[in-house]
């Protein structure tokens, strides 16, 4: 990939911990930032869970998968998990909900949240049909502590045609 901003990764078993809600697809940016206010409001509960990472070196995902078909893109009901990368063996705490992704190779590009909707028109609209790719999933947000306010790395998981 040679495109400046986009960059192929080829993740592991992902597991992150962390606050699930569902809701109608269109109605998305009025439950999900809710998910990230529960993290944020609870956090202190993923201590020992942490324990040893660096805050730092925290990967913090906003998962998405389709109410009826697992890690399937977003239909009528869509699932969101706002959460943070955990070793795989990690307990889930009562309370909080822990989903392992199996693992997948990805297209990756940064944008800022105003630009979402274009960052995914250019991928899915340009990007995937010129390398021959197919979306192989749902799509999902990426955050490090290091990123500017509001900016986000899109994950597209791909398959070849």
């Amino acid at each position: 990939m040679k495109i400046k901003g986009i960059d192929r990764v080829d993740l592991p078993t992902l597991f992150v911990i962390g606050k699930e809600g569902r809701g109608q697809a269109e109605e998305g940016p009025s439950w999900v930032p809710l998910l990230w206010d529960q993290l944020n409001a609870h956090f202190e509960e993923l201590v020992e869970c942490l324990a040893g990472q660096d805050i730092k070196e925290l990967h913090l995902w906003g998962l998405m998968s389709d109410g009826d078909h697992w890690l399937e893109p977003w239909q009528q009901e869509g699932r969101y998990l706002a959460g943070v990368q955990v070793p795989e063996d990690t307990q889930v705490p009562e309370g909080w909900v822990g989903w392992k992704l199996p693992p997948m190779s990805y297209l990756t590009v940064k944008a800022s949240a105003e630009k979402i909707e274009e960052a995914t028109n250019l991928m899915l609209g340009e990007i995937f049909p010129l390398e021959k790719l197919e979306l192989a999933g749902a799509i999902h947000e990426h955050y490090l502590p290091h990123f500017a306010e509001g900016e986000v790395e899109l994950y597209f998981p791909f398959k070849t045609q």
